[in-house]
C-alpha cells in the first residue's frame, strides 16, 4: 500500500476580463468573430493540425484565410491554442466578460483591443464582490 502524503493549494487564477465597446454592435460583432474563430479552431483541433500545448510556427491555409476574412492580423500561430482553453464569453449590451482559470489570454486581448474596446482584468479571488468569476 502506498500512501501519499502532500498538500493542494488553488493555483487557478479565476480571471475575469471585461471588454467594454462604444456601442452594443461593435460588442456583439466582435463576440460572433471570437465564437467563429473558437469553432473553426475547434475543427482544426479535430483535423490534428492544431494540438494544446504544442503550439505551431505557422497558420494552416484555412487558419490564414478566416484570419484574413475575419480582419484578424495580430493573433500570432503559437496564440491560437488560447482560444481552445477552458473559458465563458458572455456579451452583455456593450460588453463582453470573460472568465477563465488560465493566465495566457493575450490573444482574446489583442483581438478585443483591436476591436475598440477598453479592457478590466482583475483575479475574482481578489475582487469576489463583483459578480463575475468562476463559481459566482
Amino acid at each position: 500500500m502506498k500512501v501519499w502524503s502532500g498538500y493542494g493549494t488553488e493555483h487557478s487564477m479565476n480571471l475575469v476580463m471585461i471588454g467594454r465597446f462604444k456601442d452594443a454592435t461593435t460588442a456583439e460583432r466582435t463576440h460572433a468573430l471570437i465564437k467563429e474563430l473558437t469553432t473553426a479552431l475547434q475543427a482544426e483541433r479535430e483535423a490534428g493540425r492544431l494540438t494544446i500545448g504544442e503550439p505551431n510556427d505557422r497558420y494552416s491555409d484555412e487558419v490564414l484565410k478566416l484570419l484574413g476574412d475575419l480582419n484578424v492580423h495580430s493573433v500570432g500561430p503559437r496564440e491560437l491554442e488560447q482560444f481552445l482553453y477552458d473559458l465563458t464569453m458572455r456579451r452583455n449590451d456593450d460588453s463582453i466578460v470573460v472568465t477563465t482559470d488560465e493566465t495566457d489570454v493575450q490573444a482574446l486581448v489583442k483581438i478585443l483591443i483591436d476591436k475598440g474596446a477598453r479592457i478590466e482584468m482583475y483575479s475574482a479571488h481578489d475582487y469576489p464582490d463583483t459578480g463575475h468569476g468562476r463559481g459566482e
